[in-house]
């Protein structure tokens, strides 16, 4: 079943792929500095006593919290991102795999993406005596753009388009110029004025007159938040220390790499990667590999995806290599005053011989 949801995680991101084939894309706008925050939290528990069976029957549960914080400017920018995974078995804990990482990067000339870094990894699963944890510094190549407001942009054309208010798309470099406004709303004293602007972008283009309730709808997506987008990528390499062994063994000098992405293929999804690895100079026969996936996609107003992958491999030197995987994948519905979530992980921490599974479907009802 892991891979049936695998697979139909990646049905979903192609379909925006397609769908973002078009001659302006949200990753073509560049911002002047970017600054976003993505926290999820998944969480289930049940628990069931059967008369009929001697014991509880069931009495488990999981929690999943995934953190990602972006920022970005001319001179300076960071990174920080971390997975938990919490396995629950009567009130206490029964497995564990954490995964946290943090770059800072200074950048030698403003709009270029060349930077030095400093920065850290670390991480913990069942199995493993000790966390780890390193540190690093070096240098690298890219940069992270918020692409919120041209998201922003695409969503007013389609609120027009829904009203009626336009019989057809408006042109890109139309989109393009709304969203560079709705980009430069600090400079702006009054939203009121920021929403007029954009109001004669729009009416300038389409040749018709917005109504009072178009531009309220306006004016709201404007200053809606939660759907923030981003775009960029970004390599690094450099050379760090163990501060701690996660095997407990000598605190060594090691090569590090990392590669980070951020894709918004259309105004309502987003996909973030990150991969890292670190070891010694015999990096083959020791080192640490993480990489870390995760999907977003709003399916229609009431309902969205999310989904989240993990792997830890830590590869001691001449041992067997030890592999922690989670995954978790939760799609949620307002539906009336109901909430209704269904959520499924997967797991496998370190020397398990077989996948954990969880399925849970959670309703909370208003009746009054």
């Amino acid at each position: 079943m892991n891979r049936r949801f695998a697979m139909a995680m990646a049905a979903l991101l192609i379909a925006d792929v397609v769908g973002a084939a078009g001659a302006l894309k949200l990753c073509d706008y560049r911002s002047p500095q970017t600054d976003l925050t993505s926290l999820w939290l998944s969480a289930n528990y049940r628990y069931f006593d059967s008369p009929t069976t001697p014991g509880v029957d069931v009495n488990a549960g999981r929690a999943v919290v995934s953190f990602n914080k972006l920022y970005d400017s001319p001179n300076l920018g960071y990174t920080l991102a971390g997975v938990g995974d919490l396995g629950l078995v009567n009130l206490g804990l029964s497995d564990v795999a954490t995964q946290a990482s943090g770059t800072l990067r200074y950048y030698i000339a403003e709009q270029e993406p060349y930077f030095g870094f400093a920065g850290f990894e670390g991480g913990y699963a069942t199995g493993q005596p000790l966390p780890g944890l390193r540190m690093s510094v070096g240098a690298g190549y890219g940069r992270f753009s918020n692409v919120t407001p041209l998201a922003k942009a695409f969503r007013i054309q389609s609120i027009l388009l829904e009203r009626k208010a336009i019989s057809t798309a408006l042109p890109d470099d139309t989109i393009l110029a709304v969203g560079k406004e709705i980009g430069r709303r600090i400079e702006y004293a009054d939203v009121k004025d920021l929403v007029a602007t954009v109001v004669r972008l729009l009416e300038g283009a389409s040749g018709t007159k917005l109504d009072a309730r178009t531009i309220l709808m306006v004016e709201d997506e404007i200053l809606a938040t939660g759907r923030e987008r981003y775009c960029g990528w970004a390599v690094q390499a450099g050379l760090g220390y163990e501060v701690v062994d996660p095997y407990d063994g000598p605190r060594d000098l090691v090569v590090t790499a990392a590669a980070d992405a951020a894709y918004a293929p259309e105004p309502g999804s987003q996909l973030l990667l990150r991969a890292a690895a670190a070891g010694p100079f015999d990096i083959l026969n020791q080192h640490t590999l993480t990489v870390t996936a995760s999907y977003e996609r709003v399916l229609d107003e009431i309902s969205s995806f999310q989904g989240s992958i993990a792997l830890q491999r830590v590869k001691p030197v001449d041992a067997d290599a030890v592999d922690s995987i989670s995954s978790t994948f939760q799609i949620s519905f307002l539906v009336g005053g109901a909430n209704i979530g269904i959520s499924l992980s997967f797991g496998k921490v370190a020397n398990a011989t077989e996948w954990s599974k969880d399925l849970s479907i959670s309703l909370a009802l208003k009746l009054l």
